[in-house]
């Protein structure tokens, strides 16, 4: 029995330090948080007080020019194809064989050269046989003559012969009247009578229609003349020569070949009237347009395949496509290009006449498409300006030409690209440079 007593007393205290370790678990926490807060209240309380520092803005960086506005010429920035208004295609007049072919595509020839050569045979011989065909008939045409001169002369004798027939058949007449010649005599004097006078008719008839007859034997001429005419022509035309100085751009034809008439044989342009066709913009037409009715006019200068090519405005294309804004401009070509090819794009720079209170900008200080921005007290201010067109800068670069009036003489402008740019932005100027 004791010792029963003895363990229970051991379970009662076993079971009294288990509930006092959780109870200490559990106030842990909040006894260590509740320290922790009241350290930093005391150490709050116990520090030294600091003023706030203020916040500084941003500057950008950017650099800047100096501008002054003067009168400045827009540089015209157009491109087009080389082209010339006095190109020949040159076809067969005549159907025949190709005998020589003596150029070749891209040579330069002068005016008269060789071309083509076509076979002259057949035509020979047609004109030989229409030659002859002629020649008859101008005989012929002689002949008829000859032959109405005569008839001329043999009507008055027809008509004698008629009167004397006449006279011959009264005398018998009155003869037979007085029983002294037979009616057989005067039979025979009435036929005689009508022999002579038809003899006379046919005669009188040849007259009368000789001049038809030479009209028809001169028309018959006439046609054959045409037609040996024709034959000539065309045997000289088996010769294909070029119609001015120039350069061959296409050759359609060998020797041997077959060629009808209206087949094409040979392509010629003439160097000294070259072109170039470039397309205007509308915003410029106006411009242009006055410049054509100076005395001076519009030049141009390229630069195609190292060749330096000097141009002047000559006209304004009489049409305009559909759909397409502004209309070309035919430049002539009044200095080099006599070896560049039909068809060759060329890069052009025209000369406006000068703009009054421009000034010319590096492209990087446009903003959207009419906008820049000065510099004033380190902040930069939006400026609307006009664009003009193209100028270059002092270095030779492109630039763009603008003007406004808020850009005065000394107006510093910038010209570094910054994103989200706005007025007022305020901006550390790094260098400067002249426009």
């Amino acid at each position: 029995m004791p010792s029963d007593r003895g363990v229970g007393h051991r379970d009662h205290k076993d079971d009294d330090r288990v509930s006092g370790n959780r109870l200490l678990k559990a106030l842990l926490p909040p006894l260590v948080i509740a320290a922790g807060v009241a350290l930093f209240l005391l150490l709050r309380a116990t520090a030294p007080e600091t003023e706030p520092q203020p916040v500084e803005e941003p500057a950008w960086a950017v650099q800047s020019v100096e501008v002054s506005p003067t009168p400045v010429p827009p540089r015209l920035r157009l491109s087009g194809y080389l082209e010339s208004p006095r190109t020949s295609m040159l076809t067969a007049a005549v159907e025949a064989d190709v005998a020589s072919v003596p150029v070749r595509e891209g040579r330069r020839v002068e005016a008269g050269d060789v071309l083509v050569e076509l076979d002259r045979a057949d035509l020979e011989l047609q004109l030989r046989e229409q030659t002859a065909e002629v020649n008859d008939l101008r005989s012929q045409r002689a002949l008829e003559e000859r032959q109405i001169e005569a008839d001329r002369r043999e009507l008055a004798n027809e008509r004698e012969l008629v009167a004397i027939a006449e006279r011959e058949l009264n005398r018998v007449q009155r003869l037979a009247d007085r029983d002294m010649a037979s009616g057989s005599d005067v039979d025979a004097r009435r036929r005689e009578l009508e022999q002579q006078q038809m003899s006379l008719s046919g005669r009188q008839l040849a007259v009368d229609s000789a001049e038809n007859r030479l009209e028809q034997l001169a028309a018959r001429l006439d046609r054959a003349e045409a037609v040996r005419d024709r034959f000539a022509r065309d045997l000289g035309r088996t010769t294909v020569r070029a119609p001015f100085t120039g350069r061959l751009s296409e050759v359609h034809v060998s020797p041997g070949d077959r060629v009808r008439p209206g087949e094409q044989l040979v392509q010629v342009y003439d160097t000294r009237a070259l072109e170039v066709r470039a397309h205007l913009p509308a915003g410029k037409i106006g411009p242009v347009r006055r410049v054509l009715a100076l005395e001076d006019g519009l030049s141009a200068t390229a630069m195609v395949d190292a060749q330096s090519l000097r141009l002047e405005l000559d006209r304004l294309s009489g049409r305009s496509e559909r759909g397409e804004g502004g209309v070309a401009g035919l430049f002539r070509v009044v200095e080099g290009g006599e070896d560049l090819p039909l068809g060759r794009f060329v890069a052009l720079e025209a000369l406006l006449p000068a703009e009054p209170d421009a000034v010319v900008l590096p492209f990087e200080a446009l903003y959207g498409t009419r906008r820049v921005y000065r510099l004033d007290d380190e902040r930069m201010r939006a400026v609307e300006v006009e664009r003009l067109g193209e100028a270059p800068l002092a270095d030779g670069r492109r630039g763009m030409l603008v003007r406004s009036r808020e850009l005065t003489a000394g107006t510093r402008v910038v010209v570094t690209q910054i994103p989200r740019a706005m007025d007022g932005l305020r901006v550390r100027d790094l260098g400067s440079e002249q426009p």
